[in-house]
């Protein structure tokens, strides 16, 4: 399992850089030129934190998104692993959310991003490398990302959209549940969704045509994208430095109680990914006979950690963001023994 280490430790790197970045103030003033300095030093690195992670957001991610997806094949998204991992993740999602909402009573934001902590994966950053190196297919990771992109981050990021107008008093707040379309419209705005929406158009039809479009028309989109995970990984570990009380102000209760509900997230989120994941897919994959191969990709992407996207959109959101922090955190560290373990059983 040394590419998973290699992978993991290299994000952690970064994530490390980030720290350094936040705790020592670089960008918050110190070591910049003095006229610089004055303009950055007001906010702590706040406003750096929050211009790294809207720039992944709205440039950078959606590029990523539309190169790769513009260049893959469909046949990927069609088969019955594809169907495990969708239904595995849909089930998962629905259950957390319903525990957020009702048995931990979160408000609808820091509800949103607890259910993108337990079922949103790094299929980038961690996934990408295990397929490529563990069943020698860069694509296998990609039924995992279409349906984060395409039905978790649509659904989410609109509940996000739909909390954050309503604490600020918007037109949105008075609307509800009113309209579905509404909803759906809030959440094809976002650009990840668009970027991911014009890639698959794109794949769609070359396909269709045969016709694909040529490298050179993607070259800048991957330059971009290609930012992508790194500022991600930066920002979050720009807000691991953020002291993780600031999370109380998220759901209007006592300090005492506010730690309870933090820690009760990180164990929902830990137990989804490195333990309630990976079984449901293994057993749901056994029932619909999937062979051994197929059955051990699913098994592996289902035990993939946090994705550090959950971090830049909380941060985004200005919502639970140091609780996703380290939500990624703890489900990193513990997804290196899970995936030994697949991999000695399954792979």
């Amino acid at each position: 399992m040394l590419p998973v280490l290699t992978a993991i430790g290299s994000m952690a790197c970064v994530v490390a850089l980030g720290w350094v970045i936040q705790r020592t103030g670089l960008l918050a003033g110190r070591g910049l030129p003095r006229g610089v300095a004055r303009a950055a030093a007001g906010d702590g690195g706040a406003g750096a934190r929050q211009t790294l992670a809207t720039l992944s957001f709205t440039i950078c991610a959606p590029a990523l998104m539309f190169s790769t997806l513009a260049s893959t094949d469909l046949a990927h998204v069609l088969s019955r692993g594809a169907l495990v991992t969708w239904v595995t993740t849909a089930v998962l999602g629905l259950a957390t959310a319903a525990a957020a909402r009702w048995l931990l009573r979160l408000p609808a934001g820091p509800a949103a991003v607890t259910t993108l902590a337990a079922v949103y994966v790094n299929g980038g950053n961690i996934g990408l490398p295990l397929a490529v190196y563990l069943f020698d297919d860069a694509l296998a990771v990609v039924p995992t990302l279409l349906f984060q992109l395409l039905v978790l981050a649509p659904l989410t990021l609109s509940a996000l959209d739909r909390a954050t107008a309503s604490a600020d008093g918007g037109a949105r707040a008075r609307s509800g549940w009113r309209s579905m379309g509404q909803v759906f419209l809030a959440a094809f705005r976002n650009p990840i969704t668009l970027g991911t929406v014009a890639g698959l158009l794109v794949a769609v039809a070359a396909e269709l045509t045969g016709a694909r479009l040529p490298d050179v028309v993607l070259l800048p989109f991957d330059l971009i994208g290609a930012a992508a995970p790194p500022l991600g990984l930066l920002t979050f570990g720009m807000t691991l430095a953020v002291p993780l009380p600031a999370a109380d102000a998220d759901l209007g209760v006592t300090a005492g109680r506010g730690r309870r509900l933090v820690g009760w997230v990180i164990t929902i989120a830990v137990l989804v990914r490195n333990l309630l994941h990976p079984l449901a897919a293994w057993a749901l994959g056994s029932a619909v006979r999937l062979d051994a191969p197929a059955l051990a990709l699913v098994v592996t992407m289902a035990a993939l950690p946090t994705a550090v996207n959950v971090t830049t959109y909380a941060t985004r959101y200005g919502v639970f963001d140091g609780v996703a922090a380290r939500a990624t955190v703890w489900t990193t560290a513990l997804c290196v023994p899970v995936l030994v373990v697949i991999g000695a059983l399954l792979v």
